[in-house]
């Protein structure tokens, strides 16, 4: 095996130094790596998808598959870097490291870890904020509008806020507890100084106030834009399911390698998994599969600290995963700034207190000088606006602190979340023929029996949701005689679906996790007997097993 390919986790890559990462692992790794263009970008960019698992142990679309992907919102960069941190981690510890062995060994890892490189690219390399795609949508006019659009008024390479003193209508004050935090103006309060808060920018058709804040030219979500429940009242949803290229790309991948059975998205930031059900409620899914999907998110509790958390969002990749495939997919939502400075977030999300709000953002700044050294917070410096005079910019870096980790915080984020797409990859269903025995009947005549059995923990369907819709197509045991041996009967029997041990215990008792299969043989008296018995499973890997045994 090649030396390891050199990457550093302390800082996000820019579109070009990730490709070349990628195109020297498949290089430096001929029997793991495949790298491929999976399609183009709205911008006519590759977008690659990285194949992994050990070429000698079997076709690569013969065994069970992870999809990973990342950074199909445009800031969220630390997506891609999980990605890339999983591909290293995989192909540097594959001979070294048991674990990571037995899963190049026996399943195949499908990972894009930048589906939306024209996005992240401006991201990169540009002040600009944006959600997802650089298409302009739906109004190509918005430049023009009048109002305030978001730019880097100072040059600092961040757009920040603006405050503006007003102590007449202004909403907003210094907290007593620190000055860099703005509080609320309390009713009749009549003290200043007030200010008003706006985006930093530049206005255009300015005439005073009132002043509109204009939203973002860049109105798409790439993960609205997917079949399940779309419709048009989507927010950034596009013009039709699948109208972008990117997410049509994605659909397009999946479906064109049916042995995927797991799908982790790779999101910031809050620190959680978003999982199914999205759109009904939990006692409406089937039972085993909620079941399964919750178990194996608790492998990535134990591992990250990250919660699950029923998903509320639809016509995402992850629904439609599964309600239009039945494969059990994560939106994992990395990054969680608020529990680093010992907030608990969902206490966060439901603080309507404006002192309890306070102490929280307090508690924020503190954290940020006692760990980041100060720099995720920009104190308040005056500027001279060139049209509302002097103004203060200021506020916390939105890219490296409140939407990605800050660059050396990158690595430990990597690091726990590769671990836990491990454990999803080690969920899937995995098939072995166990035992292949030839009996003599009458002669000539001999019966053969195959017993094959289910290893993983997930069915070979993957879920009662993929049988339901037929996503996924029964399995098949097949006979396949060698040199004078014929097949009395049929030699490709329908097999059905092997359950996994998450359908074993409780009442039911143990899973039907295995299947045994009979054939009738007839040997020509001058032949010997040669045979070999494959068990295809779209899920769950196509495993074959030689008679005698070489």
């Amino acid at each position: 095996m090649s030396s390891k390919v050199d990457i550093g986790f302390d800082r996000y890559l820019t579109y070009s130094e990730l490709t070349d990462y990628l195109r020297k692992t498949a290089e430096a790794y001929p029997d793991l790596a495949d790298l491929e263009s999976a399609g183009k970008s709205y911008e006519g960019r590759d977008i690659w998808a990285l194949m992994l698992t050990n070429k000698k142990t079997g076709c690569p679309k013969k065994k069970p598959a992870l999809y990973v992907d990342g950074n199909i919102h445009a800031g969220e960069v630390t997506g891609s870097m999980v990605a890339l941190y999983l591909i290293d981690y995989l192909v540097d510890n594959y001979g070294k490291d048991e674990e990571v062995t037995y899963l190049l060994d026996t399943r195949t890892f499908y990972i894009l870890p930048r589906v939306n490189p024209d996005g992240a690219e401006l991201y990169l390399t540009t002040p600009t904020q944006l959600r997802s795609s650089v298409r302009v949508w739906p109004d190509e006019e918005v430049d023009d509008l009048p109002g305030l659009h978001r730019a880097d008024v100072d040059g600092d390479g961040m757009i920040l806020q603006m405050r503006v003193r007003d102590d007449r209508r202004g909403e907003w004050k210094a907290s007593e507890k620190d000055p860099r935090l703005m509080i609320p103006r309390r009713p009749g309060e009549r003290k200043g100084p007030f200010y008003r808060i706006y985006p930093e920018g530049y206005i255009k058709d300015y005439e005073g106030e009132p002043i509109e804040v204009q939203k973002s030219r860049f109105g798409l979500d790439l993960n609205r834009n997917f079949p399940s429940n779309w419709d048009t009242k989507v927010p950034g949803g596009g013009d039709f399911a699948g109208s972008e290229p990117e997410a049509r790309t994605i659909i397009e991948f999946i479906i064109k390698h049916p042995n995927i059975g797991g799908i982790q998205a790779l999101h910031t930031s809050g620190g959680f998994y978003y999982r199914n059900p999205c759109q009904y409620p939990e006692d409406k899914m089937d039972p085993q599969d909620l079941k399964a999907t919750r178990e194996i998110a608790c492998e990535g509790t134990r591992i990250s600290g990250y919660p699950d958390v029923k998903s509320p969002n639809r016509a995402t990749l992850t629904e439609w995963a599964y309600e239009h495939k039945g494969i059990i997919a994560y939106t994992t939502e990395l990054w969680n700034r608020y529990a680093r400075a010992g907030i608990d977030l969902i206490e966060w999300q439901k603080t309507t207190d404006p002192e309890k709000r306070e102490a929280q953002n307090a508690k924020l700044l503190e954290w940020n000088d006692r760990e980041l050294a100060g720099k995720g917070f920009k104190d308040w410096t005056p500027f001279e606006h060139p049209q509302l005079g002097p103004v203060e910019i200021g506020g916390w870096d939105p890219k490296f602190c409140a939407q990605n980790p800050p660059p050396f915080l990158l690595k430990q984020e990597c690091h726990k979340n590769a671990l836990w797409i491990m454990k999803h990859a080690a969920a899937l269903p995995e098939v072995h023929i166990t035992s292949l025995k030839v009996e003599d009947i009458d002669g000539c005549v001999k019966k053969v029996t195959a017993v094959v059995e289910n290893f993983g923990y997930l069915p070979t369907c993957v879920t009662n949701k993929a049988k339901e819709l037929g996503a996924c197509k029964e399995d098949v045991a097949e006979l396949l005689p060698g040199p004078g041996v014929q097949v009395l009967g049929k030699a490709r029997l329908e097999a059905g679906f092997l359950e996994g041990y998450v359908s074993g215990g409780g009442r039911g008792g143990p899973a039907k996790s295995a299947a045994r299969f009979t054939w009738m043989i007839k040997v020509d008296p001058e032949a010997s007997t040669k045979f070999a018995v494959e068990y295809k499973s779209q899920r769950g890997g196509t495993v074959r097993k030689e008679y005698p045994e070489e």
